[in-house]
């Protein structure tokens, strides 16, 4: 994903004078970076939030937290072939807990609960994802089935297409795209509702595509200035964009654990056993 001219000219402002706008309106933030009001409400929208008040009580809290700065400075971002190894692991360190953080501060936690009800007594969950988000439906699949839970993922239209469409109203299908624009994903997530099937979303982007087709939407934090200076001679694109993913997942297994009979508990434990056996 890459940012236009007006979403860049409000990065930028915010990155370069945080401190000062603190206590700005929509309106300001618009005139210091020519831009329309509409256009700070859709780049606010972008990063997760559900309107500039909520996106300025986060940047407070930083702050108050002792942050001095909103993420990284934009030469952080795009960092030269001779940065120190110890400033370039700090970096990444560092931008991966940042969205690890805005991932909980993100967080419903009602409908973390209700999905995980819905884990729980589904039929059959199948998680889909492309590229590194298949990861995360694997890693989803694989926890979930550890509570007796029976679950499938897959990972290219090919192999979605045939699983969503033999689907019935008492499974649950849950879509994993982290900007939520992965075409195979979106399209699957709304055959299955349009067709009675119970549909959740993972993404970082609250008005995405895949956003707007689910039935329930869970957000996960994701550091959108790391994309900010594409086409510089480093630019960080991260492989932990999808750390966030795996901790809902874990959060929602857990949950979900909350949840399982005792019968299925002592059975959870006893696989435990058996793959402990496995090990050398």
């Amino acid at each position: 994903m890459h940012f236009n001219p007006a979403m860049r000219r409000i990065a930028d402002i915010l990155i370069t004078d945080t401190q000062s706008l603190l206590n700005c309106s929509i309106g300001d933030i618009a005139e210091k970076s020519n831009v329309s009001a509409a256009s700070v409400t859709r780049f606010v929208q972008i990063l997760g939030y559900k309107n500039f008040k909520a996106f300025r009580q986060s940047l407070q809290e930083y702050l108050l937290a002792g942050q001095d700065q909103l993420s990284v400075t934009s030469s952080e971002i795009a960092m030269s072939e001779s940065s120190a190894p110890e400033s370039i692991c700090n970096y990444v360190i560092q931008s991966e807990i940042e969205m690890l953080r805005d991932t909980l501060s993100l967080m419903d936690f009602p409908t973390m609960d209700k999905v995980a009800k819905k884990i729980c007594s589904a039929r059959h969950v199948i998680f889909i994802g492309e590229g590194r988000s298949y990861i995360a439906a694997q890693s989803a699949c694989n926890r979930f089935d550890r509570l007796g839970i029976l679950c499938s993922c897959y990972g290219d239209p090919h192999s979605m297409l045939p699983a969503i469409g033999m689907a019935q109203p008492e499974d649950l299908i849950v879509g994993i795209s982290n900007f939520g624009h992965s075409r195979p994903v979106v399209n699957c997530i709304k055959y299955a509702r349009e067709h009675g099937v119970p549909t959740v979303a993972i993404t970082s982007s609250q008005d995405s595509p895949l956003a707007q087709q689910a039935e329930s939407l869970i957000i996960t934090g994701f550091n959108y200035n790391n994309l900010a200076n594409q086409g510089e001679i480093i630019c960080y694109e991260p492989m932990s964009e999808n750390l966030p993913q795996f901790s809902l997942i874990d959060c929602l297994y857990l949950i979900a654990g909350n949840y399982q009979s005792k019968e299925r508990v002592n059975r959870y434990y006893e696989c435990t056993r058996l793959i402990e056996a496995e090990r050398i």
